[in-house]
């Protein structure tokens, strides 16, 4: 045998005896703490370990070191679906949150709105993700469909929601309705960072009079409720509106960063609008690594799964987000709209510092929190079979064990995907206000495109006509996947 190949030989055996010798993780703590905080609209590119980037966000890397960095973390390309995505462990088409929830009286908000934009002003609390028209009955979670806090706080855990909610204004749907113990947030999609005499935040079941920050109001009422709940199990979820406009823009002269951030990035050469997003994104940055300290201090960090990620892609045509080497952004299917920054910590249980290239996502995250808890996933959810599947025994080997080779579906009013593997399909459609079955007939006679990531990861290259087994393929299903809601009743 050539000794270069003898060579090979021993260190494949050797690597092989190393990996054989490893002791298998050992039984997961019992009842560990849960921390999930969920950033808004943070671009791939706006995180320092994930590209080249002129923001700074060293808890974010912090964390990596840790534990695990996921360089294709995917998720919806709007908040809202996310959001019921990660709670429920389903798509968003099955949640019936396919877009951000209906609004009580809305439609007359519109109307003002419309007649702002004429003389040329918007109104800061305008959300352009609940400015689509309804068409048939509100968007709403589906009737029989249950929420991760209400199953974990079944099980003993205290449950808290610092931050955003964005999944329903009635009070049969607001976040104490739905399994949290304590709410301090705003219901909405949007809220400015500086709170004033029309806030909207709440507490509870009321008003919140507060003042100062969004950022430092949410991160301090989580560390109060850490501090009181340390001696018990929490779900604790952190929702911060960084980096969600309103922000300094081309029609928005005026800043949403704190004066001590902006001053941290002065003299950088970056333009007013850059500069206040990356003091924005910092600032919440910190905030997280306050959190961390502060289950150091309390004794709970190797008690305690901490995972972070963005809720979409990075806005590029209001705001100055940076989604790295990746195509396109919010509200879009292509993977700066869908594939966002995302890390997780569990010291003892996550091996620390590596990187996962596994194709996780969002709704995989209900099922990881339940296992870790030490609770059964339920198979179904609602009436919806559960998509999501449990990371705990990828995370737990370091990435030894391969997540299986899935299909997922997109689909944000017309704006399509398909991903398996490294092949993805792309489409647009025409908006179909949540009508599914018409979306599918459009879907179906309607040219996508395909890429292949490995290869492309711009998505630059249609392979449509090069690969028409694949295309077809993943097309098929994809129209499948649009049909099967056609017929699902809508919430109730």
């Amino acid at each position: 045998m050539p000794s270069i190949l003898r060579s090979l030989l021993a260190t494949i055996v050797g690597a092989a005896g190393l990996i054989a010798a490893s002791p298998a993780p050992g039984p997961l703590p019992q009842r560990p703490n849960i921390l999930l905080i969920v950033t808004d609209d943070q671009g791939y590119g706006d995180a320092s370990g994930f590209a080249p980037t002129d923001v700074e966000t060293p808890t974010l890397d912090r964390i990596a070191r840790a534990g695990v960095r996921f360089t294709q973390f995917r998720v919806n390309p709007l908040c809202a679906p996310t959001r019921a995505s990660l709670l429920t462990g389903l798509d968003s088409l099955a949640t019936g949150m396919w877009r951000g929830p209906s609004e009580p009286g809305r439609a007359e908000a519109r109307g003002k709105a419309k007649a702002t934009a004429k003389v040329g002003r918007r109104p800061a609390t305008e959300d352009p993700e609940d400015s689509t028209p309804d068409r048939g009955e509100p968007r709403r979670i589906r009737a029989g469909i249950r929420l991760l806090p209400e199953l974990l706080r079944e099980a003993g855990y205290a449950t808290g929601l610092f931050g955003k909610w964005h999944l329903g204004y009635a009070p049969e749907e607001s976040p104490n309705a739905r399994g949290f113990d304590e709410f301090v947030g705003f219901l909405g999609g949007a809220h400015p960072y500086s709170l004033r005499a029309n806030s909207r935040l709440r507490e509870n079941g009321g008003p919140l009079a507060a003042e100062g920050h969004t950022t430092d109001v949410f991160a301090d009422r989580a560390a109060r409720f850490i501090r009181r709940q340390r001696d018990q199990p929490f779900f604790c979820y952190v929702a911060f509106n960084a980096v969600h406009g309103p922000l300094r823009s081309k029609e928005r002269e005026a800043d949403s960063a704190l004066p001590r951030w902006l001053e941290h990035y002065a003299g950088r050469g970056l333009s007013p609008e850059r500069r206040d997003y990356n003091a924005v994104l910092s600032h919440a940055d910190q905030r997280i690594g306050g959190l961390l300290d502060l289950l150091g201090e309390l004794g709970l960090t190797e008690r305690t799964l901490v995972i972070c990620h963005s809720d979409n892609g990075g806005i590029t045509h209001t705001y100055p987000a940076n989604n790295g080497p990746l195509r396109g952004g919010k509200g879009q299917t292509f993977e700066g709209g869908i594939r966002v920054p995302a890390v997780a910590q569990w010291p003892g249980v996550i091996p620390a510092g590596w990187t996962s290239r596994a194709d996780a996502a969002h709704y995989d995250l209900f099922a990881t929190m339940l296992a870790a808890a030490g609770l059964t996933v339920p198979a179904r959810n609602g009436s919806h079979v559960v998509q999501g599947i449990d990371l705990l025994p990828h995370l737990r080997s370091g990435g030894q064990a391969a997540l299986p080779e899935r299909y997922q579906f997109w689909d944000l009013y017309g704006q399509c995907g398909a991903l398996r593997g490294p092949w993805k399909l792309v489409g647009t459609i025409d908006n179909h206000h949540g009508r599914f079955g018409l979306a599918a007939d459009a879907a179906e006679r309607t040219p996508f495109v395909l890429f292949n990531l490995e290869q492309d990861l711009g998505e630059t290259r249609d392979l449509s006509a090069e690969q028409p087994v694949i295309y077809a393929d993943l097309k098929a299903r994809h129209v499948a996947w649009l049909r099967q809601y056609a017929e699902t009743p809508r919430a109730r």
